[in-house]
């Protein structure tokens, strides 16, 4: 679901949309964010011919699962307004070892989601930063 521009209801997203973007079997690890969206994200990620794996940050899951999530990862995507402190330090860290680009969402919601997706799918190259 993204935000409309009017107001903060959510709206589905765009089948024909999804379908135009192609991951080419990337898999994407979100960490942090709510748990509920998570078959959400999972369904999004996947219907753009991608793999998904998620941690929620800290919250309920021990940091310590980490690393080996990193293991399969190609990116990493963490939005900064649900994921502990803690979460944040390690996932940069992590990256940085493991030589994952990352994008740091400044929501949790499904339209930083797609932006985040849009860029993976446009062919820039990934520059770590805000999304």
């Amino acid at each position: 679901m993204a935000k409309s521009a009017k107001g903060n209801k959510e709206q589905p997203l765009e089948q024909g949309a999804l379908k135009s973007m192609d991951l080419s079997g990337r898999t994407i690890l979100y960490v942090g964010g709510r748990q509920q969206q998570g078959a959400h994200f999972r369904q999004v990620v996947e219907g753009m011919n991608g793999q998904f794996a998620y941690h929620d940050g800290g919250m309920e899951h021990n940091l310590n699962r980490l690393p080996g999530l990193f293991q399969k990862a190609d990116v990493v995507l963490f939005p900064v307004d649900n994921i502990s402190h803690a979460g944040q330090r390690q996932v940069k860290l992590l990256c940085r070892q493991w030589n994952k680009p990352f994008l740091a969402l400044r929501r949790c919601g499904s339209g930083s989601l797609m932006q985040a997706l849009e860029i993976l799918t446009s062919g820039q190259t990934l520059q770590p930063g805000f999304c």
